[in-house]
């Protein structure tokens, strides 16, 4: 064999090694735990469900799934860091309506909620309902907005705070229906309901934190945003069948954008498996929350849509 010819040879080998390598590599994703970015306090709602959820992913990954709390500012301290972190599969966080509602809104960003990030799958909406007190004279939505007509701005409502899908589901009823209520946000959605039962305000848009309220008659729910009626209220209809329009309370795991797909792949099918977990299953339904199996492309599709709709209704609140 001559010299150029074992040259050819060595770096056929070589390159041939290298490939199978990184095939390998690619193969035992992942290697080490992954972290998993809740850009919220800990104890809400998308907190315990995340965290639920990553412990029962745990079993087809192979690796630790470590919840990380990284709140502040309504989620944009954690997804700022989500989009800035290296695509690897190891860095993956959890998307909540906010993270994209607050930049629409105006605030400035350093993340672009359309391009920044790569969808791993959909796991829930947040229950988000109006509810008045039990002895309210509403005892539908359509009275309320009726009263709201007749008597504008007489009517008050709270919510979790400025801008929130909570906010916006009401915005959006004033704005298709001509109705007039006044918004008195509290402090986080844990206060919205005291503020309910100490008559600081008429009705609510909340999430969840109203459900055993409801459960005790000292509230009564008259809607929900979901596009389906709630397994835990099946006689509480949804704002869409009674002819409203209304945003979802969106509940996903995303990674930074540009993740190779068979990663994004591996973990897609790890946490849509996870979604049959039974801690994860008592823990919507004891949250009041709606569990969704979506694909990451189909999760993706949806929030371009919410986000359509959103910046649509933002424009026209501000006419």
């Amino acid at each position: 064999m001559t010299a150029s010819t074992a040259n050819w040879v060595f770096a056929a080998v070589a390159a041939v090694s290298i490939i199978t390598a990184a095939g390998a590599a690619r193969a035992e994703f992942p290697e080490r735990p992954i972290s998993l970015i809740i850009p919220w306090d800990a104890g809400g709602s998308t907190d315990q469900t995340a965290r639920v959820l990553a412990k029962a992913a745990e079993k087809a990954l192979g690796q630790p799934v470590v919840p990380v709390n990284k709140p502040g500012a309504a989620t944009v301290l954690g997804m700022t860091e989500l989009a800035a972190a290296k695509p690897d599969g190891y860095t993956i966080g959890v998307l909540s309506s906010s993270s994209y509602l607050i930049p629409l809104a105006g605030r400035q960003v350093q993340y672009d909620p359309e391009k920044s990030f790569s969808y791993i799958s959909y796991y829930g909406d947040n229950l988000i309902g109006v509810a008045v007190p039990a002895n309210a004279p509403w005892k539908t939505l359509k009275d309320l907005v009726e009263d709201g007509k007749k008597n504008p701005g007489k009517l008050k409502f709270g919510t979790g705070g400025v801008g929130t899908t909570q906010h916006l589901t009401i915005e959006g009823l004033m704005v298709d229906t001509g109705a007039k209520f006044i918004h008195i946000p509290q402090k986080g959605s844990a206060g919205s309901v005291p503020a309910l039962l100490g008559q600081h305000v008429d009705f609510i848009s909340e999430t969840s934190v109203w459900a055993p309220f409801v459960d005790q008659k000292e509230l009564r729910a008259l809607s929900v945003t979901t596009p389906a009626r709630s397994p835990r209220f099946p006689d509480v209809p949804t704002m869409q069948e009674m002819g409203y329009k209304s945003l979802r309370s969106v509940q996903a795991i995303i990674a930074p954008a540009g993740m190779p797909e068979p990663v994004r792949a591996k973990l897609e099918v790890a946490f849509r498996g996870a979604l049959k977990d039974q801690a994860f299953i008592d823990t919507m339904n004891r949250l009041a929350m709606v569990i969704v199996d979506m694909p990451g492309a189909e999760s993706k599709a949806l929030v371009d849509g919410e986000i359509a709709r959103a910046r649509t209704l933002l424009a026209q609140i501000k006419q």
